[in-house]
């Protein structure tokens, strides 16, 4: 059980920073660091969409087996109010991938609050009842790094955007984020697709790889058919 929260974190926080600086190294049109910041706040967006709603998906249709991972009781309904409230979180980061406005400030708000509390009562499961299940414990990497990683990177994009120096709102400024954004929330959405169908039949890494390499093929081909 160990190693699929642990490659659970690696897909959905490890693997688009990975991603994020190979596009950055690569790709010539990503030569400021306003677009450097930009690509890794969209990969974060797309896979954090795809998290928070395979995480909603289990606890509204595996409750039980979340619960057991996690070392509580099963059959509490709270899990299925758990279930929405990642489901709406996962949504607004999904949306978030080609959005430039306030509503990127409110998911990042929404996901730290739900990342840090959770963080928060599983934590004080461990301490006050020796919970040392994975599902208690390696579960927060991502319900931690996640919120801290978003903050940085926002915070750091909208000190940019407040100098003279943006490129904010230029015509070739978002048409280059729509480009990258295309591209960035098919292998979000495909690695989602992919980890929890490999959840299911017990093969979560060739779930992944098979996610991640469909979804780059249809992002690119999406990002060839828009020029």
């Amino acid at each position: 059980m160990s190693s699929v929260f642990l490659l659970r974190a690696f897909a959905f926080l490890v693997l688009p920073l990975l991603i994020a600086g190979g596009i950055c190294a690569a790709d010539k049109s990503v030569h400021t660091r306003e677009r450097r910041l930009e690509v890794f706040l969209i990969y974060m967006f797309a896979f954090g969409g795809a998290l928070g709603i395979l995480s909603g998906m289990g606890h509204l249709f595996a409750a039980n087996q979340v619960a057991e991972s996690i070392g509580w009781p099963v059959g509490s309904p709270f899990q299925l109010e758990m279930g929405f409230a990642n489901l709406a979180v996962g949504v607004l980061a999904a949306m978030s991938v080609g959005r430039r406005d306030g509503f990127r400030d409110a998911t990042v708000i929404a996901g730290a609050i739900l990342g840090l509390g959770a963080f928060g009562v599983h934590m004080v499961d461990v301490v006050q009842h020796n919970n040392l299940s994975d599902g208690n414990t390696l579960i927060n990497i991502t319900n931690l790094g996640r919120p801290i990683i978003y903050i940085y990177l926002l915070w750091s994009l909208r000190s940019i955007e407040r100098t003279p120096a943006s490129e904010k709102g230029s015509p070739a400024y978002v048409a280059w984020q729509g480009n990258q954004a295309t591209l960035g929330g098919m292998m979000g959405a495909g690695v989602g697709i992919g980890v929890g169908s490999g959840i299911m039949i017990d093969m979560t890494a060739l779930g992944m790889i098979t996610g991640l390499t469909a979804g780059a093929a249809l992002g690119w081909f999406q990002r060839s058919r828009m020029r």
